[in-house]
């Protein structure tokens, strides 16, 4: 536990450098510039039709959308996917694979900091933009969209930490285009491969703690793209994928052979 520690420290030690923690206000600022848009322009406010979206149910989809949607993503993208390609280029991977069980500290002690900077910042944002809602139910989307925060910060750090070990020269680029492409796009296909996705689980955890009164889930085109069952098996399938993603990541960075060398040194 002691090399845990150690190496938590260590990142987080790089985490505080001015440009990180520049990227870590620009993540928290953004849930709260667009959620200030929304309160102070909105579209026509004569408009009876507009005035309607003032409700728990828009603010409450808003801030998903906002905080564990795209600032946690965004927040462990810029943290997890690059991971490995940092240790590459700063040519510190053979110094980390020859010491004992170097390279597993390494890649825990990366995913920890990953999540818990994603967490922070998106909590940060989430706790001003959620004023802007001025609604009855502001702890009730505080509550849940930190929650829902946190799950989402554990399970797009693993996978993108996998995708980090796979194209570690492209770990940005393909992380990207797994947000776009499978948690965009395959997580709503009505076939048990959406199952598999971060999305459809965070989904339903969404519509279980922040629209529980809501019938969305009868809607024949959308009703196959949420689960079933209770909101604790929901988390327990996030930790679940969350552990094998971190377990491919380890077996597949213990096994491969890295080069330190950059792509123009070839």
């Amino acid at each position: 536990m002691n090399v845990l520690f150690a190496t938590v420290r260590f990142e987080c030690s790089r985490v505080m450098s001015a440009g990180r923690l520049v990227w870590w206000f620009v993540l928290a600022s953004f849930p709260v510039l667009i959620a200030g848009l929304i309160r102070w322009f909105p579209l026509d406010d004569s408009n009876p039709d507009v005035q309607e979206f003032d409700t728990h149910e828009f603010w409450s989809l808003a801030i998903y959308l906002l905080v564990p949607c795209i600032t946690c993503a965004m927040g462990v993208l810029l943290s997890a996917g690059p991971a490995i390609a940092t240790e590459l280029e700063q040519r510190s991977w053979i110094y980390l694979a020859t010491r004992p069980n170097g390279i597993f500290w390494l890649l825990i002690g990366k995913y920890i900091v990953a999540v818990g900077w994603a967490t922070t910042a998106a909590v940060a944002g989430l706790s001003i933009a959620v004023q802007f809602s001025q609604q009855d139910t502001m702890f009730q989307i505080w509550l849940g969209a930190a929650t829902l925060s946190l799950l989402s910060s554990m399970s797009y750090a693993a996978v993108f930490l996998l995708i980090g070990t796979l194209f570690p020269q492209r770990a940005m680029l393909f992380c990207v285009m797994w947000t776009a492409v499978v948690e965009g796009l395959v997580s709503f296909i009505p076939a048990i491969i959406n199952r598999l996705t971060i999305q459809y689980r965070l989904r339903t955890l969404f519509v279980d703690w922040l629209q529980p009164t809501t019938d969305i889930e009868d809607i024949p085109t959308l009703g196959r793209s949420f689960g079933e069952g209770p909101w604790y098996l929901q988390i327990c399938w996030l930790v679940a994928l969350s552990a094998l993603f971190l377990a491919a990541a380890q077996v597949i960075a213990h096994k491969r052979e890295f080069t330190a060398a950059a792509e123009s040194d070839v």
